[in-house]
């Protein structure tokens, strides 16, 4: 077997890896999943491509459920407790019976999965050669969705030709960015043959030189995303796996857009009456604890409503923050700076047009409007998160005054964690000794 044994050297992310995915791909009965005897030919490769692409799409809604559930885009309306729910939203260090690292896993069989495809593309489905850039771009977000939403300092392991995991120690989250930067890299120069997947890979490059607070390297790997460009996830809806879940778990609600900020200093979606954030408000109530009133986003309204993943607004928003970072005084509202690219996506990307904004009149004011705008043009599309991080991290901010804080529901306070723990899987990793801090 030619595809694993060579795959098998490149185990990425500790043991989880292997326990979140080996399973999947020996399983005849998941759709687009081959057995390994059937996978060295095209139609194997094929197959293998189609599963990995369902995998990366469930792997996109699980970021979008953790980065919502940490920031202020969601809030629990299950009822709380010592549950891995109520130390997301709350933001209290995960214990060992209790870490999120229910993402963790998903992301590591999604990219076990991705190499294996990309593996069996490159040798027995080559062309077009852009689904070989589209498995490497997909790697590159599952490392976005690491840098971004763990603490400093991710596992990754080798696998030998003989299935015996060599474990890896703690990669710094500017390392894992990098490994990110360098698949989209190569994602760029596999897919000369498509415009969707080629601009794909420039907005994840974009947004992790952002993570890097290179700003102008961000700005410039976008100059060439049309404003118009969209990449949807590939959901759909007769198919698990493929289905809109983030819709699924507002409907449970047991989690939704509260009916104002969470905590002290989140935004307030419901009371901006923002169009770019739509909320359903009829047929919509109370959540399961029987007291928190929530909202659900009106764009993911059933299992087969669209997700727009990646997108030109996306790469203006990194060119208007690079603008920013360029000229800290500029204060016109039109023009190609950072004010005038928010106001033409006001006047241009949405309809009807959004009334322009004037300069709010100094440097931390400005950044708090383009994060504000940005919050609205890229809600639950797990983008938050990192921008709330980088705020306490790039821009100095308290994260008391960035985060969710002050009273929680249950009576007490919320937490002061702004990353995730790795999960207790990661324990037999001799070489992983934790975090190497827990800093934004």
């Amino acid at each position: 077997m030619r595809i694993m044994k060579r795959s098998a050297q490149r185990l990425v992310i500790g043991g989880t890896w292997l326990l979140g995915a080996c399973s999947d791909l020996t399983n005849v009965e998941n759709p687009g999943i081959v057995a390994p005897e059937a996978m060295n030919n095209p139609v194997g490769a094929v197959a293998l491509y189609a599963g990995a692409s369902r995998l990366f799409t469930n792997a996109a809604q699980t970021a979008i459920h953790y980065t919502a559930m940490f920031s202020d885009e969601w809030v629990l309306s299950d009822a709380p407790g010592n549950s891995f729910n109520t130390l997301l939203d709350k933001r209290l260090p995960q214990t060992l019976n209790h870490q999120t690292g229910g993402n963790f896993t998903i992301y590591s069989g999604a990219r076990r999965a991705l190499i294996l495809a990309n593996d069996a593309l490159r040798e027995y489905a080559p062309t077009p050669s852009s689904r070989i850039g589209q498995m490497l771009a997909y790697q590159g977000y599952i490392e976005l969705f690491l840098a971004e939403q763990f603490c400093n300092g991710i596992p990754f392991s080798t696998m030998d030709v003989n299935g015996k995991v060599v474990y890896g120690g703690a990669t710094s989250t500017a390392e894992t960015y990098n490994r990110a930067i360098a698949h989209f890299d190569s994602a760029m120069a596999a897919s000369a043959d498509s415009a969707r997947v080629l601009n794909f890979a420039r907005v994840g490059k974009a947004r992790a030189l952002i993570g890097l607070a290179r700003f102008a390297d961000a700005a410039a790997a976008v100059a060439a995303v049309p404003t118009n460009f969209t990449y949807p996830l590939d959901i759909l809806g007769s198919l698990a796996g493929q289905q809109n879940t983030v819709f699924n778990l507002m409907n449970t609600r047991a989690q939704g857009v509260g009916a104002g900020s969470d905590g002290i200093n989140g935004i307030n979606w419901l009371g901006s009456n923002d169009p770019r954030v739509p909320l359903i408000t009829t047929g919509t109530g109370i959540g399961t604890d029987g007291q928190t009133r929530v909202y659900m986003f009106a764009k993911y309204n059933s299992l087969a409503a669209p997700i727009t993943f990646a997108s030109g607004i996306e790469a203006r928003l990194y060119e208007a923050e690079a603008a920013l970072q360029a000229n800290r005084n500029d204060a016109s509202p039109t023009g190609t700076g950072w004010l005038g690219i928010l106001n033409m996506l006001r006047a241009s990307a949405i309809t009807p047009p959004l009334p322009a904004l004037a300069d709010p009149g100094n440097f931390d004011a400005r950044v708090d409007l383009l994060f504000r705008e940005k919050a609205f043009w890229m809600f639950l599309t797990s983008k938050r998160m990192a921008d709330l991080r980088r705020l306490v991290r790039q821009y100095g901010r308290p994260q008391n005054t960035v985060f969710p804080s002050g009273p929680y529901k249950d009576g007490n306070t919320y937490g002061s964690d702004v990353n995730l723990e790795l999960p207790v899987t990661e324990l037999p990793n001799s070489n992983y000794t934790g975090c190497i801090d827990r800093n934004a």
